[in-house]
């Protein structure tokens, strides 16, 4: 269950597979499956209310490296008619929709002068092509408790999360594929820490990788502190393989992965 309501695709998708789901769970795992449903469908009722006082603020990204167009719209619906607009507008510079195509819509109150100082972005809706909902997030729906972490807390309850592992597929200094928020392909370096590797049962949350596009990498600079690395969520990593990257960056990778092994075999002689 955790699985389809972290990782289903689109936010219809999500919703019909937690409703299957929660028709052959059992009694405890059908309610909580049931309480997300609930939760997602209230989320985006209110996003698409338009009270007085609110504005949605659009952003067009047509394709992942795109710059991002801004847009204030009256309401949901008018930022769904933007987003046609605005490819009809500039279809003379071949603007077009694709697959990879994002479209942000943040819902904010507009402050006056009487009001209490509050952030103003209530919540966010995030959509792909076709303009077809992916998530939304309600900012202004929070947990009302805080007496238990949310992961071990086993009520009945929308904000109830588990930890979640899964078989580790990669092995130390694999190159690895993923996407960032927008869209784009990134190349990475997994690292398995030495707290990791230690006790390792094959089992893993998350991947620990250094970006090969990120400037310590680029500039050799490989005893930097890496503050630019990534956490990768398993589902979201793919195996590749060196022959997958450029010249350059294919360069880059041997000559980091040689160091880290010079490394690590200094400390082993070291101990």
């Amino acid at each position: 269950m955790q699985i389809i309501y972290r990782y289903a695709p689109t936010f219809d998708i999500r919703i019909d597979l937690l409703e299957r789901f929660s028709s052959i769970a059992a009694s405890e795992i059908s309610a909580l499956a049931k309480a997300y449903i609930e939760y997602e469908r209230e989320n985006f009722s209110r996003f698409i209310e338009a009270p007085e006082g609110f504005v949605y603020e659009l952003y067009i990204k047509d394709t992942p490296d795109a710059y991002e167009e801004k847009y204030l719209c009256s309401s949901y619906q008018a930022a769904l008619v933007c987003i046609d607009r605005f490819y009809e507008r500039y279809a003379d510079i071949d603007a077009k929709e694709t697959e990879k195509s994002r479209y942000r819509i943040i819902k904010r109150k507009v402050f006056s002068e009487n009001d209490t100082f509050e952030e103003d972005a209530y919540a966010e809706c995030v959509l792909g092509a076709n303009k077809t909902v992916l998530e939304v997030s309600d900012y202004s729906n929070p947990a009302d408790c805080s007496e238990i972490m949310c992961s071990e807390c086993k009520e009945i309850c929308p904000y109830r999360c588990d930890d979640l592992v899964f078989p580790c597929f990669v092995h130390n200094y694999a190159v690895i594929k993923y996407q960032d928020y927008n869209g784009l392909e990134h190349f990475g370096v997994n690292i398995c820490l030495k707290k990791c590797w230690e006790k390792c049962d094959g089992m893993v949350q998350e991947l620990y990788v250094i970006p090969l596009d990120s400037s310590e990498i680029r500039e050799h600079r490989f005893d930097a502190d890496f503050f630019d690395h990534e956490h990768i969520e398993l589902p979201l990593a793919t195996l590749a393989s060196p022959d997958d990257l450029d010249e350059t960056m294919r360069k880059d990778y041997f000559d980091f992965v040689s160091y880290l092994r010079s490394q690590t075999q200094e400390n082993d002689e070291i101990s």
